[in-house]
């Protein structure tokens, strides 16, 4: 038997390879298109406005400064934004010699991912104009985007003494943000299994459903604490780069409308939750396929088919994660009602597996545009993924072996490992949804 799903998890680490190695060039995702200054040209004159294009639409809150070689904001008009929602741009007055930062921050209106970035021009007039100090703001940030030294009338050389110091502030917002996600995916892959297995526990005696309602009642809490967090952190992300936050925020993106609709099923299930089978059937498709429809699948192709795949995703690993999270907590005082309930929950995690294993393969096919997309934050993340998944297969097998030999008192450590594994890979995805596919 051992030897059987050993070469199924071959085949299924195989069928993983093959939509790897496979990958196409996909154009989908939000990705700048032009930048006008280009990075890192040259000017004999100024430009009279800075303009960046974006492949798709960016939502109309957005932010763009241009910052001279002492860290000083220029005084710019007020940004606009295209009709078609694409190309951003800010007016701004003649500058003099000298090496400037244009810094841009928006948000997909599809998904909601941020792109941000920044990146310098040069200004080298003929005939030097006059300065005019009255367009430049003072330096608020404590550092500068950089000094020129001159050596001659040869190039100049830049220097950011502030670099580190804004690394470091990313590098806090990435893990506020990180852990709204993991909080928000706990929490909503908690419930939506726990209402599957609610079905089969039905039986169960009086105290054990007692307490699982209970349970289902903090996870539903926790899947509401996760949306609000989440929906928190993305406001400060938009504050804190400049953008001014408005009433009609972020209900005029897709990515807004999606989270709302979240917010308003997670407050109907307070209400009809674990009460009739149909209606948490129901809410489970509801919620499933909001959460879909809510990240990368809008902004690939097929995008129908990504949907359907990633609410696979969502569901199988639901089972798996409630499943895990049942036997842990009922196994010292309900152990004869969580051996009975083992052998099913084998035979569900192994389908599971298979269905995290297909859909999560075809996934990264869609949305890796090549190999080399392996080599970027995303692809490592990916390939973190696929580690753990295979940890998981093979701690599949050997616990399904111990369960076909009657030890099932042997089970506990293997599933609290196997519970480990789960924390990783929740921690991965909450990681991972946040990244940009492309490199």
């Amino acid at each position: 038997m051992f030897l059987k799903i050993s070469r199924f998890t071959i085949f299924c680490l195989f069928i993983a390879f093959l939509f790897v190695s496979m990958s196409r060039q996909v154009d989908a995702h939000v990705f700048v298109v032009e930048e006008s200054p280009a990075s890192n040209s040259v000017s004999e004159e100024s430009p009279s406005e800075v303009l960046i294009q974006f492949s798709g639409k960016v939502d109309k809150s957005f932010s763009m400064k241009v910052f001279d070689q002492n860290n000083q904001e220029i005084l710019t008009k007020s940004a606009t934004i295209s009709d078609d929602q694409k190309t951003i741009s800010i007016q701004i007055p003649a500058l003099p010699n000298g090496h400037y930062q244009v810094q841009y921050y928006v948000i997909s209106s599809n998904d909601g991912h941020t792109i941000e970035g920044s990146y310098l021009f040069q200004v080298k007039w003929k005939v030097q104009p006059s300065t005019n100090a009255e367009n430049m703001k003072e330096d608020t940030t404590g550092g500068g985007v950089g000094k020129l030294e001159e050596a001659g009338n040869e190039a100049d050389v830049i220097t950011v003494p502030s670099a580190i110091e804004d690394k470091i502030d990313k590098n806090y917002f990435e893990i506020f943000n990180y852990s709204a996600k993991a909080i928000y995916y706990f929490g909503l892959l908690l419930l939506l299994g726990w209402l599957m297995i609610w079905q089969v526990i039905k039986s169960y005696s009086f105290e054990l459903k007692k307490k699982f309602l209970f349970y289902g009642m903090i996870f539903q809490f926790l899947h509401l604490i996760g949306l609000v967090a989440f929906l928190l952190v993305q406001m400060n992300i938009f504050s804190a780069h400049g953008i001014s936050f408005e009433f009609d925020f972020p209900l005029d993106t897709n990515f807004g409308k999606l989270w709302i609709v979240s917010l308003v099923l997670s407050l109907i299930g307070f209400l009809s939750l674990f009460k009739n089978q149909w209606l948490d059937s129901i809410w489970i498709l509801l919620i499933g396929l909001t959460k879909s429809l809510n990240g990368h699948t809008q902004e690939f192709e097929p995008s129908l088919l990504l949907v359907g795949l990633n609410s696979i995703h969502i569901l199988a690993s639901a089972f798996w994660v409630a499943g895990l999270v049942f036997i842990l907590l009922f196994w010292r005082k309900q152990q004869l009602y969580v051996k009975s309930f083992i052998p099913i929950f084998s035979k569900g995690a192994l389908i599971s597996i298979v269905l995290l294993s297909i859909s999560g393969s075809m996934i990264s096919y869609f949305y890796l545009p090549d190999r080399e997309a392996l080599l970027t934050d995303w692809g490592f993340m990916l390939l973190a993924k696929i580690v753990i998944v295979l940890g998981v297969l093979i701690l599949g097998a050997i616990i399904r072996k111990r369960m076909k030999r009657g030890r099932l008192a042997d089970l506990k450590s293997l599933i609290k490992l196997d519970f480990i594994f789960m924390v990783l890979l929740v921690i991965i995805v909450s990681i991972l949804t946040s990244l940009n596919p492309l490199p």
